[in-house]
């Protein structure tokens, strides 16, 4: 029987189904008996699966356009150098 330390050290692989059929059958079974290893692949199964699912948010075309010409006027400013208005000198 594996231990928990060697089916957390396989369960990257595992999961990725890449371990040799005999390591996936042992932790098949511990998995199945252990509470705590099986939180763990739990939790890492479902955190795989949200990534997969997980769409990037889009920013809408308004804001981007904004964003756009703010950052322009702001590589105009910074080629120009510090601005000697209102210095009051």
């Amino acid at each position: 029987m594996m231990t928990c330390k060697e089916v957390l050290d396989f369960l990257s692989s595992y999961l990725d189904e890449d371990v040799k059929q005999e390591v996936a059958v042992e932790m098949h079974k511990h998995i199945g008996m252990c509470s705590d290893c099986r939180a763990e692949f739990d939790t890492l199964t479902m955190t795989i699966k949200l990534y997969r699912h997980w769409e990037e948010p889009q920013m809408p075309p308004s804001c981007h356009d904004r964003l756009v010409k703010i950052l322009e006027i702001e590589k105009l400013r910074s080629k120009r150098g510090p601005s000697t208005s209102g210095s009051g000198a």
